[in-house]
């Protein structure tokens, strides 16, 4: 499926039609798994370059291929006539070989060249790596551009048994139900996670944006497409929370980097059902999605564009030909010429620019989102304090916040950032522990608990005092709960599991709590352990409410 963007010939390219610039369309990579899945690949692409385009009675390479193409060897047809400059390069090695081409298609009703590149990794002990770009250098006024992946694509993953992060990959969704969710979440968390993740979910009443399938079609191996079933979506809210979940008709693109301990939602675009399909959407997502990874710069995963093979293979020629001084000269030669034309041609694409731009509106892009939730948390905050007002007008509250209910975990996470302020921090441990086990009994315990450590515990340690502690102590013992240290010997809570959490990085150890009743039972206990962040001023719940298992705990 061809999907137009809105981006048209830069503006400077109107005034100069000598200059080249180039747009970066679309860039894959995932892994192969089959048998002679390296001469298989490389057959597939072949194929693709002397198929015929539709309107287009010659083969994409212009002419036919030479016999050493279709055998996987190096060839190239730049020079000669009727052509598309077609090439590829085969390096073989004790620990593997490698193979990459590139073609140009000289588009023939418009001042533009589409650029596919390939390169096809075969590794001792690992699987086959495959990567393909698509690139269009504009050298003049042109139509909108076509955001999509070459079609050799879709065929090799047709063909062969394609995977990237440990998951299969196919032009269907995903379907993610209930039972699915605990090895979904593991997907997103994943530190070693390297595609994006879109999820799509139905509303209550089977309703979506965007049909997951036809996204699948568009984005497969740039990213992962899911299909949150209504019971999937809520059992995901309740494993990672309601603000990074996707629920009710909405789309989300989850980010490489999400995990338990980090991660902000506003980094992982959030669109929300709003009474009717949209499919301008997979326009949206595609131009987002399927140029981004031109964005990476870690050389851990680097894409092989063909020139840098390239160059690889002169060195090497170079190398085996050091005792002929003019063969050595020869490639010396070629491999500067090849390098120039390089810097030529990133120079007159100006593709840094054009990258450093896209970065920009992306960021921008995500700021209007934190502020658009602000806006509607704002609201909120607004109409539940005029709601409670009317309801109670006789109530004089010394902090408008605290009329603000807590409804259930699993609205801690928003109640906690609208109520508790910056000075109270609640780990995603905790609040997935929350909303897994904790009883609605004890609830409006945790919540006015919570509201004395914002109110005196933390003042008691900010400023100091007995006067102030022993207020601080007084109103948590109001609650009937304690503060304490978790073990009679203090250091023993550093040395058995449980009691640590990653926060910003680093393992912290939660050597105190604050506890309500005995026993592991949380419909009459609460256990709150946390820490304080001295650089921030900030209590940090590490877990909550269950009561971690220890024979030795007070």
């Amino acid at each position: 499926m061809t999907i137009v963007s809105d981006a048209s010939t830069p503006p400077s390219a109107k005034k100069d039609a000598g200059r080249s610039f180039i747009k970066p369309i679309s860039r894959i990579r995932f892994d192969i798994s089959d048998r002679d899945a390296f001469d298989r690949c490389i057959g597939l692409v072949i194929d693709w370059m002397e198929e015929r385009p539709k309107l287009w009675s010659n083969p994409r390479s212009g002419i036919p291929l030479p016999p050493e193409a279709k055998a996987g060897q190096t060839f190239d047809i730049t020079e000669e006539f009727g052509a598309n400059p077609t090439r590829a390069l085969r390096i073989d090695a004790a620990d593997g070989s490698l193979w990459a081409a590139r073609l140009d298609f000289h588009d023939p009703q418009h001042p533009r060249t589409w650029v596919s590149e390939f390169y096809v990794k075969n590794t001792v002990s690992r699987l086959v790596e495959f990567g393909t770009q698509l690139t269009c250098v504009i050298r003049g006024e042109c139509p909108p551009l076509e955001f999509t992946r070459p079609n050799i694509v879709r065929t090799i993953i047709r063909t062969l048994s394609a995977e990237a992060d440990g998951r299969q990959l196919n032009e269907a969704a995903d379907i993610i139900g209930s039972d699915d969710v605990p090895t979904f979440v593991d997907l997103l968390q994943s530190r070693d996670r390297r595609l994006p993740i879109i999820a799509i979910s139905d509303t209550e009443a089977g309703e979506r944006i965007i049909a997951p399938d036809a996204l699948a079609r568009i984005v497969t191996g740039a990213a992962h497409v899911v299909h949150l079933t209504r019971e999937g979506a809520w059992a995901l809210t309740r494993e990672i929370g309601k603000r990074f979940s996707t629920f009710s008709g909405a789309v989300r693109l989850y980010q490489p980097g999400l995990t338990e301990e980090a991660g902000s939602p506003f980094e992982h675009p959030l669109w929300l059902f709003k009474g009717a399909s949209d499919p301008s959407l997979l326009k949206t997502i595609a131009t987002r999605v399927l140029p981004a990874p031109f964005l990476k710069t870690d050389e851990e995963d680097q894409f092989l564009r063909f020139a840098l093979v390239r160059r690889i293979a002169v060195q090497n020629t170079v190398l085996r030909n050091a005792y002929q001084p003019e063969s050595s000269l020869e490639y010396q030669n070629l491999m500067l010429k090849d390098a120039c034309e390089e810097l030529t041609e990133e120079r007159d694409t100006l593709e840094t620019l054009a990258l450093e731009e896209q970065g920009k509106r992306l960021g921008a892009e995500a700021e209007i989102e934190r502020l658009k939730d602000e806006i509607r948390r704002l609201k909120a905050k607004s109409d539940a304090l005029e709601h409670r007002r009317n309801e109670k007008p006789e109530v004089v509250c010394e902090n408008d916040d605290a009329l603000i209910p807590l409804g259930s975990y699993e609205d801690l996470e928003e109640w906690a950032r609208d109520v508790l302020g910056e000075n109270i921090y609640i780990h995603p441990a905790a609040l997935k522990d929350c909303r897994k086990n904790g009883h609605p009994s004890m609830l409006q315990r945790i919540a006015d608990a919570l509201i004395v450590i914002r109110d005196y515990w933390i003042p008691a340690k900010m400023k100091g005092g007995e006067d102030l502690w022993e207020l601080a102590h007084t109103k948590l013992q109001e609650l009937g709960m304690k503060d304490s240290q978790c073990f009679v010997d203090r250091s023993e809570a550093k040395r058995t599991p449980g009691y640590s959490v990653v926060y910003e990085g680093i393992a912290y150890v939660t050597y105190d709590h604050i506890k309500y009743g005995n026993g592991y039972d949380n419909t009459n206990q609460i256990r709150i352990y946390y820490f304080w962040d001295d650089q921030k001023s900030r209590f940090v719940v590490g877990k909550m409410p269950s009561h971690l298992r220890n024979n030795l705990t007070t």
